[in-house]
């Protein structure tokens, strides 16, 4: 982004992002230039800029604009306010872990269906040391509207279901325990293609055992999903060191 136009060019990616999130909608200027109390022309201007740059893009059937693949990564390296994780969600999360985990599997199954009911996408959980992956809520996927094209529908639930060739693309995380978003393209796959995932490594004794995390549309609620999913990855590695000692 250019520098002495970098900072209205990223209030207004910033709501067009945040838009499109809640609303699966293209974004006016009209809407746009309300929230910024300018002209409709000068959003008009800035978002030709934005398109130009590869930040945003237009359906279409419609005169508004919706984020590409490189619009949502700047948004989540530069523009984003992460939400902590609700107290009571929290508590309730370590609750029902100490009431109803009696083994390991208990822990790595529980673990995928706590993020999926966090987040309402679908929850992952990568144990390194059996080569499985736990997987939970998958009909969240069939909520999006992105996904009311029956193909792209077909597609990515065929996917979840051969979970060895989903454990195959997940399986080069495995260096460390850091937090990993892929946007659309940047998955190794091309039925990902309209997706997100996000995972964050989970450890016992300094070493990662696997990795929790969600995968759903781009058009995720990235602010919420990341401090759920580092919160679950950290609440793992507790309960596994817990268990180990």
């Amino acid at each position: 982004m250019l520098k002495n136009t970098q900072t209205r060019q990223e209030d207004v990616l910033a709501l067009i992002v945040n838009h499109y999130i809640e609303t699966a909608e293209p974004v006016s200027s009209r809407y746009i230039a309300k929230q910024l109390g300018v002209s409709s022309a000068t959003i008009r201007n800035v978002m030709a800029d934005l398109e130009e740059s590869g930040y945003i893009t237009h359906p279409h059937t419609s005169a508004g604009r919706t984020p590409t693949d490189k619009g949502y990564r700047y948004y989540i390296d530069s523009l984003m306010h992460l939400r902590l994780v609700n107290p009571e969600t929290a508590l309730s999360v370590k609750n029902e872990y100490h009431q109803a985990v009696q083994s390991l599997e208990d822990i790595l199954e529980r673990t995928a269906h706590l993020v999926s009911s966090i987040t309402n996408y679908v929850g992952i959980n990568i144990f390194a040391e059996y080569h499985k992956l736990y997987l939970d809520g998958a009909s969240h996927i069939i909520e999006q509207p992105e996904f009311r094209d029956f193909d792209k529908l077909h597609a990515i639930l065929r996917l979840l279901e051969e979970k060895r060739d989903l454990l195959g693309l997940l399986n080069s995380e495995f260096e460390d325990d850091r937090l990993t978003i892929h946007i659309g393209k940047e998955n190794r796959s091309n039925y990902l293609s309209d997706c997100s995932i996000v995972t964050r490594g989970y450890k016992v004794k300094g070493k990662v055992k696997g990795r929790v995390g969600v995968i759903g549309p781009k058009r995720m609620v990235y602010e919420r999903v990341i401090p759920a999913v580092e919160f679950l990855a950290d609440t793992v590695t507790e309960i596994l060191e817990d268990l180990e000692a």
